[in-house]
């Protein structure tokens, strides 16, 4: 079968999904694994800034779900990420966001919570 211009698009914008956890680094925002920028979080502006994503980002992290359909998913429910981009989250991601990053996300709208903490009981 032969893949059209159409075809890489398409593929483009499928979400990432790891074939292992070498060298992968999830958002300390939300836990996505991503190719180009978190869609999730647009005001860090991390597509195609290096620097901005190891900020942004930690290779220690905890297991791993994945959430292709949002709005369907008793995944998405159970996590709390039913408003977030299809892909594979971590489930807990070790690290900390730099205080200006967290000044930008409340600038826009979007409260920070570390993925490391435990949730009370």
């Amino acid at each position: 079968m032969h893949a059209g211009p159409d075809d890489d698009e398409e593929f483009d914008a499928l979400p990432v999904v790891p074939l292992g956890d070498k060298k992968l680094r999830a958002c300390l925002v939300t836990g996505l694994f991503f190719r180009e920028g978190n869609d999730n979080v647009p005001c860090l502006s991390m597509a195609g800034d290096r620097e901005m994503v190891y900020e942004c980002t930690s290779a220690n992290f905890d297991g791993m779900v994945a959430m292709m359909k949002p709005h369907e998913s008793w995944v998405a429910r159970w996590q709390g990420i039913t408003n977030w981009v299809p892909g594979c989250y971590a489930l807990r991601v070790k690290g900390t966001l730099r205080s200006e990053h967290i000044v930008t996300l409340e600038e826009n709208g979007i409260r920070y919570k570390p993925l490391d903490e435990d949730e009370p009981s």
